[in-house]
């Protein structure tokens, strides 16, 4: 098995917390695919993206360039997009394709589905997702505990996939080779605490700028991510 990390924080301003998500990722990959071949490309600093349909699964990260911006996108965010038109038009290939967080995000934008942002503000730490029955089938309980981090949401998803989890949380392509998550299953409470230590700007905690419509809950509850993982990589084998 082959797999592509894109990484769309950049690496200058995420500091050691960007560097333990990534190493997140591959963590969880190797620990379920030992001999697993894992490349990572840190997209947001501009590096040049391999040919994804090379890979057996694509990774986009999360990440902190707000997609709802009207100023024009950098050049990387246009080669996101890129990637993903890419895997969803190779109707005969192998490549999965998994968006978290900002990459559930791109892979809907790209395909002309609608993003909002969170009305009741942005919303960290464990919470439990109910599935629907397509989510259950999938992943082979009700409902999910994951950590969340994030203020802006995929309003409307792209045509021809399905919802996992409500409010289009969780979305998987009627084609099986896309799966996206608003939540993060590859957080630990020390990279969440790390995010919200590096919250110069107040977007997620008060005492930075007062946010009195920040949603938190616990980062150090027991969640599900490494079960998340499990599925993820039956998928990809699949």
């Amino acid at each position: 098995m082959k797999a592509l990390i894109l990484k769309t924080f950049p690496t200058v301003a995420t500091g050691p917390v960007g560097d333990a998500m990534a190493s997140s990722f591959r963590s969880h990959i190797l620990r379920l695919e030992p001999d697993c071949e894992v490349d990572t490309c840190s997209l947001a600093d501009d590096e040049a993206v391999p040919d994804p349909l090379s890979y057996d699964l694509v990774v986009f990260t999360g990440g902190t360039f707000d997609l709802l911006s009207p100023e024009p996108h950098p050049a990387w965010v246009a080669r996101a997009r890129g990637v993903v038109q890419a895997v969803a038009g190779d109707g005969q290939g192998k490549t999965k394709l998994l968006g978290i967080c900002w990459g559930h995000q791109v892979i809907h934008l790209a395909l002309d589905g609608q993003l909002g942002v969170l009305e009741e503000g942005p919303r960290i730490g464990v919470e439990q997702l109910q599935l629907t029955p397509d989510g259950a089938q999938f992943f082979g309980k009700d409902s999910l505990r994951l950590h969340k981090f994030h203020k802006r949401q995929v309003k409307s998803p792209a045509g021809g996939f399905v919802a996992l989890a409500p409010d289009n949380e969780i979305l998987f392509s009627a084609s099986h080779r896309l799966l996206s998550f608003q939540s993060h299953p590859e957080l630990s409470s020390e990279i969440s605490q790390g995010l919200l230590d590096g919250d110069t700007k107040g977007f997620y905690r008060e005492k930075a700028k007062p946010n009195p419509n920040v949603v938190v809950r616990d980062i150090h509850s027991e969640h599900d991510g490494a079960y998340v993982w499990a599925k993820i990589l039956d998928w990809v084998r699949s």
